[in-house]
């Protein structure tokens, strides 16, 4: 700006004869901040000069006032403190405290310059501190406006054997200040400054549209620019796809914190602090190993059994370890829900598969829903229910993700249809007569009537359904990935998305099946991620399925045939 010598001092140069100054901090939008003394008490503070155009008009000198006396009063760890406003030879400061700190953008650079990554533990924590402390500015009524690296501040302190661990201290700077730059100001500067990019889409206009949202978009761009070493620009990749260290779902974080409309982010910091917290503490029909409806029955009568002597054996042994303890709640939930189900007969089962041999009949009743008791944090997830029972009614299922057929009409192998969207996915399956399943139903499928962990069982096995949701393969060609009731590849294939709404955000819907780079979590069954219902990637495919009568009701009608070809993707 034409401003800028107007704002420059020197070290010693006297404020108001009341500060000294000792040390020129940087400038920015709003103006030059420095370190400076104060001549009376010693006590060392940040002194910002502002640009004289920003309060030149009285009007905006009064809001500035306004704003200012508004964010005085807060006591909040993560932001700098005001303390008061001043007038210098006709400039206007206005001084806070000093946080004897580096930049984020400092900290951003020394990584670059050494070629170090941010970790995603490293990333997460320090947007997690920024979002914690907007989201006390946002409940005082304060709108930042203006969050971007230059605005936040970091404090480093080492500890343990050698200084190898680094606790970080974080604080955003001039809150609700930004309000001295009036909506023609952010225009010109959404179009003319670097600082732009961290803007939300909605004030790079001349209204002034600021919303916790905006602050919530800012984040989104400091936390992908902490991943991936630079901001978002234009039709940006995702992290993971420029970082293949990092988790499936820190996509679907940033998707949503810079999503370009305001009411497809998260509605409120406290929002995308949560869904970080929750992901990161701590992706004609021939069968040819078609499961018998005789060995359906037989696998609920196994299960049964082997759940009722386990239980035995425990009130007769008692438990050796905490461990034990939780295996035997898990097992005795197993076998209440075992008691609690009545198994169709043969006769009936067959019935029902003859309607629509493409699919497999799932029987209604209860099962586990969610993590079982024994399985540990660092691969269950505390998001997921705690055991409980749930009670589904009777459906069909696909047999296989779609096109659901082993052979294409030349007898060449088939490989699932991937990289489809939910409202694809919805849509194909309404054609034939189908819709897709909903979480539960899923889940049901995929844990089979002994309600085991993974649909082949409770022990993680890649040898039996694949390692990565990014693996190859052709329908039907992992021959033991079968769960109990004979669905196949839930629990090693590509992701497949449910007709299940995620939370109060009726744009995206519940994803079951894979977790890129954490198969052991991932292809459990009670695993869950969402996404938006727009999105699609190389692991997202889908099956469908039909509701189905209950053991003695009237059979479901056929469903109509299946295309001879998927869809183009």
């Amino acid at each position: 700006m034409a401003d800028n010598e107007q704002l420059h001092f020197s070290r010693g140069d006297v404020i108001s004869r009341r500060y000294e100054i000792e040390e020129h901090l940087g400038s920015g939008m709003l103006g030059a901040t420095y370190l400076a003394r104060h001549i009376h008490t010693g006590k060392r503070l940040a002194v910002k000069i502002l640009r004289p155009k920003l309060i030149q008009n009285p009007l905006d000198r009064k809001r500035f006032e306004e704003a200012f006396e508004k964010a005085r009063g807060l006591r909040v760890e993560g932001v700098v403190r005001l303390g008061e406003i001043g007038e210098h030879n006709g400039l206007v400061y206005y001084t806070q405290e000093y946080f004897e700190s580096i930049s984020l953008r400092a900290l951003m650079d020394r990584y670059h310059e050494e070629q170090k990554s941010f970790t995603l533990q490293e990333a997460c924590q320090i947007a997690l501190k920024i979002l914690d402390a907007l989201d006390h500015l946002h409940d005082a009524g304060i709108i930042h406006r203006n969050v971007k690296p230059e605005n936040v501040l970091v404090h480093e302190r080492r500890t343990g054997p050698g200084g190898k661990n680094i606790i970080r201290t974080v604080k955003i700077t001039d809150p609700g200040m930004a309000v001295l730059a009036n909506s023609t100001i952010f225009a010109e500067s959404y179009v003319n400054r670097s600082e732009a990019r961290y803007l939300a889409p909605e004030l790079g206009g001349f209204q002034d549209n600021a919303t916790p949202r905006a602050d919530v978009y800012s984040v989104g761009v400091i936390l992908y620019e902490l991943l991936v070493g630079q901001p978002p620009r234009g039709t940006y990749l995702s992290p993971t796809q420029l970082r293949g260290d990092l988790p499936e779902h820190i996509d679907d974080v940033v998707e949503i914190a810079l999503a370009p409309s305001p009411e497809d982010r998260y509605p409120s910091a406290r929002d995308m602090y949560n869904d970080i917290q929750r992901s990161f503490s701590g992706d004609v029909y021939e069968d040819r190993r078609s499961t018998s409806f005789k060995s359906i029955l037989i696998a609920v009568g196994v299960a049964v059994a082997v759940i009722a002597a386990y239980a035995i054996y425990i009130s007769i042994k008692g438990t050796p370890d905490p461990r034990q303890e939780l295996i035997a709640k898990d097992q005795n939930i197993r076998l209440q829900v075992q008691k609690m189900s009545q198994p169709p007969s043969e006769e009936f089962l067959k019935e029902m598969v003859a309607k629509h041999p493409e699919m497999l009949y799932v029987p209604g009743g209860p099962f586990v829903r969610g993590r079982l008791h024994s399985e540990p944090l660092n691969v269950a997830s505390q998001a997921e229910p705690l055991a409980e029972v749930a009670k589904v009614g009777a459906f069909y299922i696909d047999r296989f993700e779609f096109p659901n057929r082993l052979k294409d009409k030349d007898g060449k192998p088939v490989r699932p249809v991937a990289k489809v969207t939910w409202e694809e996915a919805d849509m194909t399956c309404r054609k034939l007569g189908k819709r897709l399943c909903t979480e539960l139903e899923w889940e049901k499928a995929c844990k089979g009537p002994a309600n085991w962990i993974y649909s082949y069982g409770d022990e993680y096995k890649p040898e039996i359904c694949g390692g990565d949701v990014d693996e190859p393969y052709v329908i039907g060609e992992r021959e033991n990935c079968v769960s109990g009731y004979g669905v196949a590849d839930l629990s090693g294939g590509l992701r497949e998305w449910t007709s299940t709404v995620a939370g109060s955000r009726g744009n995206r819907r519940v994803v079951k099946g894979g977790l890129r780079g954490n198969p052991v979590r991932g292809t459990r069954c009670a695993f869950r991620v969402d996404e938006a219902a727009t999105y699609a990637d190389a692991t997202l495919s889908f099956r469908c399925c039909m509701d189905a009568p209950e053991a003695g009701e009237a059979a479901a009608p056929e469903a109509p045939a299946a295309p001879e070809e998927p869809p183009a993707e």
